[in-house]
């Protein structure tokens, strides 16, 4: 009895197992990287929503515009400083960086001060200032006492000539004992006012460099631009000698674009013409302006010559050596391009992709050629034309649903791929609001049964076995 109550124990599992082994078209997998998988955007990638639905999605539905633009010259370049939009600071004599004010990146106003050096050359001359100054002064107080002696004995000789007591002569050598004393006294109050000088003068050549140095050897360096801190070659505590590069600020308020352009293509540049450039860093976002300069010469080993457009850049978003796409617009008549939103545009693994209304309910992923771009919409070169309604805004959400009635996973990986192209051996009584049966369902519908014919076994086993006793019992001979 107990061997076929295994038997059926057995049966009963394996026909479990049978029922839930068509789960794996609901086989969750994490969401991987957004790519599309082929049949996204094969013939069979149409996806169906009711209008009901779509309207719970927030889709929203719009016709292909177009926009008048001019022709031009597309070619790859950069994003340079403008080298008079630049100032260097160097040190502008030997010291000590006692005080740093701002570090690399910072923004900064023409005038704020940068770092505070200390100076011992300064201070050196500030010494010998002051020693030539005390000497002076000692100087005009002797010569002022000895004027003042050299005065009254004057008007003594003066008033004794003029009582006829004193010689005319010894008049004439006070007076001219009073003059050289006031000669010596007007010298030394020179010499007085010329201490220092050599101070002064170093002081005056510091202030006119965006320098102010005081005498006690403090020197404070001054922005002379406003900018950003581009680089910083110095730390607080270092020392420093004359004309070491300390900071360059940089004003980028105003870029250069800068691109080779082949001789070939010569025609269709010219300063003061128009030029639009974008870059990867800010895609969508168009940035204007006009050529400044072209080189002179071709290069005779590359057959280009650089241009330079100047643009303007008050936010600051375009960087030195960033990377651009530069199009030299040319002063032909304007011809219609398609542009959808941006807003319309799934891009993933270098596609690019749009869903064009097919129907009342159907929406189908086209892949599309973009071209320019513009402020908030995107030319498209190939794929949907205008007039096509494509959708505008929640595309994400009619991409998950494409995924779902599809049954692939958002990564669009192999594996999603060959179950969604596998025929489906699960057979599905009342398919779920998504077209399947949720693998839940059918691992509680295998556990169900597999408990059931466990327990019918266990039964027609206990039957069997009582039949069996009762047969037994009634052929044993009467005693």
């Amino acid at each position: 009895m107990r061997s076929k109550a295994a038997r059926i124990l057995m049966v009963a599992v394996l026909m479990g197992a049978a029922v839930s082994a068509p789960v794996e078209a609901g086989d969750e997998r994490g969401h991987g990287e957004t790519t599309f998988a082929p049949q996204e955007v094969a013939g069979g990638g149409e996806v169906r929503i009711e209008p009901q639905m779509q309207r719970a999605l927030g889709l929203k539905v719009a016709a292909v515009g177009e926009r008048p633009v001019r022709a031009g010259l597309a070619v790859n370049g950069q994003i340079e400083a403008i080298p008079g939009r630049s100032s260097e600071i160097n040190a502008p004599v030997a010291g000590r960086v006692v005080r740093l004010q701002v570090q690399r990146g910072r923004a900064v106003r023409a005038g704020q001060p940068l770092a505070v050096l200390d100076s011992p050359e300064v201070r050196t001359l500030a010494l010998e200032a002051e020693r030539e100054r005390a000497q002076a002064r000692s100087e005009v107080d002797r010569l002022s006492a000895g004027v003042q002696l050299a005065h009254q004995n004057y008007e003594r000789e003066k008033e004794l000539v003029a009582l006829k007591i004193s010689a005319r002569r010894e008049f004439q050598q006070a007076e001219a004992a009073l003059r050289a004393s006031e000669a010596d006294l007007r010298a030394a109050r020179s010499r007085l006012a010329l201490s220092g000088a050599a101070l002064s003068t170093r002081l005056a050549q510091l202030g006119q460099s965006g320098v102010r140095a005081r005498s006690d050897g403090t020197v404070v360096l001054f922005a002379p631009i406003v900018g950003v801190v581009a680089d910083q070659q110095v730390t607080a505590g270092e020392a420093v000698e004359p004309g070491k590069a300390l900071f360059r600020i940089l004003d980028a308020t105003q870029v250069w674009a800068t691109a080779q352009v082949y001789e070939k293509d010569l025609g269709l540049v010219r300063a003061g013409r128009s030029i639009e450039v974008t870059t990867q860093s800010y895609p969508g976002r168009t940035f204007r302006g006009r050529i400044e300069s072209i080189d002179p010469a071709v290069d005779p080993q590359t057959r280009t010559l650089a241009v330079r457009a100047v643009l303007t850049n008050p936010e600051g978003l375009l960087k030195p050596q960033m990377y651009a796409r530069l199009l030299l617009v040319s002063d032909g008549a304007a011809r219609p391009v398609s542009v959808v939103p941006r807003s319309a545009v799934l891009t993933a693994d270098g596609l690019s992709v749009v869903y064009r209304k097919a129907g009342t309910d159907r929406f189908r992923p086209v892949p599309v050629e973009l071209g320019r771009s513009f402020e908030e919409a995107v030319e498209v070169r190939a794929g949907v034309r205008a007039g096509d309604e494509v959708v505008v805004e929640r595309v994400w959400q009619l991409r998950a649903q494409s995924l779902k009635q599809q049954g692939t996973g958002v990564g669009g990986d192999e594996h999603s791929q060959k179950k969604a192209s596998k025929p489906s051996t699960a057979r599905t009584a009342a398919p779920g609001p998504d077209g399947e049966i949720p693998a839940w369902i059918w691992l509680a519908a295998a556990v169900a049964l597999t408990v059931l014919g466990f327990l019918a076994g266990l039964q027609v086993a206990g039957r069997r076995g009582g039949q069996s006793a009762g047969v037994s019992t009634g052929a044993l001979p009467k005693p």
